[in-house]
């Protein structure tokens, strides 16, 4: 069954070949501007689901060319990124605890392996 989006694939393709981070809704309310008797937010989903086609398709081209393999000897990977914005040191950390074998219960540090550590039935 052909899909409202066919028509507009190409202009998506488009959109994601000059904004590749672009999701789901900011396609849908570009869809929206152009098209607002035929888009709106219940079309959320399909979009969704063609964009997850059209970068699986660019990814599986990527492998077949060994782009892959250029573009990570070429430039090194970036560090982890979580979004926060903090550039300060990292934060001082407890140093680790043997818990091998323990459990809190209750708001008790039990031993797994000995006969206490049985919860009562019921």
């Amino acid at each position: 069954m052909p899909s409202k989006l066919d028509p507009h694939i190409a202009a998506i393709e488009a959109w994601l070949a000059e904004q590749p981070q672009l999701t789901a809704l900011a396609n849908v309310g570009r869809l929206r501007e152009k098209y607002p008797e035929e888009f709106g937010k219940r079309q959320h989903s399909i979009v969704q689901r063609l964009l997850r086609a059209l970068r699986r398709r660019a990814a599986e081209r990527l492998v077949a060319q060994g782009a892959l393999d250029d573009a990570t000897t070429a430039a090194p990977l970036p560090a982890v990124v979580d979004g926060s914005g903090y550039v300060g040191p990292d934060p001082p950390t407890a140093p680790l605890v043997d818990q091998t074998g323990k459990a809190i219960w209750r708001d008790r540090l039990i031993d797994i392996g000995s006969s206490s550590a049985m919860a009562p039935s019921g």
